[in-house]
């Protein structure tokens, strides 16, 4: 079994960007709780833009999990951005909250950030993804590409997490091609646990087809059986 990980009550997940594989990583983590026979609720307590996150959770997990959301905004922006194109404020009492609330009735809460970790959520004191992460006191994990600039972008993200005072489990890597040549993508697992010291605690393969039935078989990777991510790189 993945060290801590698997044992976690609650979690917070970010990403280096937008479009890394977050809500893949979350669906597949709350799978995983799924079918371990634990109630698990996904919170994703902001979203901008469509379609929605919350549809795409809802599509991965085939609606088998709870899928939470306080603030969605048509723009896709920063929730700083999108919130006052809509004249609206965000509560971040209220988000919390909800997050609360959760927490009371499921074993376990996996809560999603939207973009990366420096996302401005509000204008006032500027309120970062990282302050809410911060006041919510979750250990985090960061998703990653497996693409080229990935190591830069994860560098920074470790080290802005590390300067706020964040306590970073890992980082997953999402669709990663176990089969590819290119030494770029190959080594870059490694190179990025040389210069963070932090853990890769995942490589989620790169699927064809994203689907309920594809996560279900994939999150037996966060098993006892589950290989080294390191290994064979």
């Amino acid at each position: 079994m993945i060290p801590m990980l698997t044992e976690l009550k609650n979690v917070f997940i970010t990403g280096t960007d937008t479009g890394v594989g977050k809500s893949i990583f979350s669906s597949l983590l709350a799978l995983y709780y799924l079918n371990q026979g634990k109630k698990v609720a996904i919170s994703k307590p902001i979203q901008t833009g469509h379609p929605k996150d919350t549809d795409f959770l809802r599509n991965l997990t085939a609606d088998k999990i709870v899928i939470s959301n306080t603030y969605s905004f048509s723009l896709p922006a920063a929730p700083s951005v999108a919130a006052k194109h809509e004249n609206k404020k965000i509560d971040l009492k209220k988000i919390i909250n909800d997050i609360k609330e959760l927490e009371n009735k499921f074993d376990h809460v996996i809560v999603e950030g939207i973009g990366g970790i420096a996302v401005p959520i509000t204008d006032n004191d500027t309120y970062l993804m990282s302050d809410l992460i911060k006041d919510l006191n979750y250990p985090v994990v960061i998703v990653v590409r497996p693409s080229l600039g990935t190591i830069n972008h994860t560098v920074l993200t470790v080290e802005f997490a590390k300067q706020k005072g964040l306590n970073i489990l890992g980082f997953v890597i999402s669709g990663y091609d176990e089969k590819i040549s290119d030494e770029v993508i190959k080594t870059t697992p490694k190179e990025i646990t040389r210069i963070t010291g932090i853990n890769c605690l995942l490589k989620i393969p790169y699927l064809k087809k994203l689907n309920y039935d594809s996560l279900v078989t994939s999150s037996e990777l966060l098993s006892s059986k589950a290989p080294n991510c390191l290994a064979n790189v």
